[in-house]
């Protein structure tokens, strides 16, 4: 072999090696009898009949709050876990701008642990970069079935009690959604965007007894997504992680997270047509952390971990999910 030839051939053997050793014993395909588990297939494009529609749908089951409100009078909406929500009279427009009076329809959704997050596929980041969270909410309101906004200037006020001792360093922002809005929980677009208000959130602390109650006060000036979140600012460099599952768990099935140990934070894995597997970066060299996929393969549903305990001295993650019920995971995610 002339040396023209043996320089372009080791590129390919190159590629070959590092793709074998990646996926090294999950290759091993075993086909399954009239099952949908035989399909091993990634797309480049996502239909909407992809079992990941339905499975996001299957773990946000969207349990709302609903309530009545005039919209002329002033509202503080309690709750029985410390969630106050605050609506001024006269502050709701349509689209165009006019001013609504009358009953409306008020909707709420709070998230607040790292397994609320997963179910409801709202992962902590912003532009990749990932974010620690003190809480989100979900605020609807609509007049005969149209949505309302705020109207310029004013506010919608939440104050609640989060489930970690408040932070000094959380900022106010909105979730971006997809144009026009997916009817599926799951939505590509999302991202979290901070307010343009960059000033930290208001803690508060109350004393009850023996019972001292702490979180945040956000005054709000868009409806539907809003969040307390903080940049997580590294002190090491930032590396992309890779998770590895076998053939079956493809991207047209199967969701992957990322859930942070020491820090309330969970980052959606996209999935990547070319290496066949899932990914996400900027993530601190040394972060411990849960792998988290979950899939639907026909009617059934799965769920893989892996316990990362230092991101950097290996990236590439390689785990196998197992049956579950839909009951099971849900469990799971409500204790993470």
């Amino acid at each position: 072999m002339n040396m023209k030839k043996i320089a372009s051939f080791l590129p390919l053997a190159l590629v070959l090696l590092l793709g074998s050793c990646a996926k090294e014993g999950l290759n091993d395909f075993k086909p399954y009898n009239n099952n949908e588990l035989n399909d091993t297939a990634w797309v480049k494009s996502i239909g909407n009949n992809a079992n990941i529609f339905s499975l996001a749908d299957s773990l946000f089951q969207k349990i709302y709050h609903v309530d009545s409100i005039d919209l002329t009078k002033d509202y503080n909406i309690e709750f029985g876990d410390s969630l106050e929500i605050e609506i001024k009279g006269n502050t709701l427009i349509t689209e165009t701008g006019l001013l609504q009076d009358g009953k409306a329809k008020f909707e709420l959704i709070k998230i607040l642990k790292k397994g609320d997050f997963i179910k409801a596929i709202r992962p902590n980041s912003s532009f990749g970069y990932p974010l620690e969270t003190g809480g989100a909410f979900f605020i609807r309101i609509t007049k005969n079935g149209k949505e309302l906004f705020l109207a310029p200037g004013t506010s919608v006020k939440i104050k609640w009690t989060d489930i970690d001792a408040p932070k000094l360093n959380m900022q106010a922002y909105y979730g971006k959604e997809g144009f026009p809005i997916p009817n599926s929980t799951l939505d590509s677009a999302h991202n979290w965007m901070p307010d343009t208000d960059t000033s930290w959130l208001k803690p508060w602390v109350k004393n009850t007894g023996n019972i001292t109650k702490r979180g945040y006060i956000l005054e709000s000036k868009k409806l539907r997504w809003i969040s307390a979140h903080h940049v997580l600012v590294p002190t090491t460099k930032l590396t992309n992680i890779y998770g590895i599952l076998p053939p079956n768990y493809t991207n047209k099935n199967t969701l992957v997270f990322a859930v942070f140990a020491n820090t309330r934070t969970v980052l959606s894995l996209k999935s990547d047509f070319a290496s066949r597997s899932f990914t996400t970066g900027n993530i601190p060299i040394g972060t411990k952390m849960t792998l988290v996929a979950i899939s639907k393969i026909g009617k059934d549903f799965y769920l893989g971990t892996k316990q990362v305990n230092d991101v950097g001295t290996i990236v590439n993650y390689s785990f196998t999910p197992e049956k579950k019920n839909l009951g099971q995971i849900l469990s799971y995610l409500n204790s993470l």
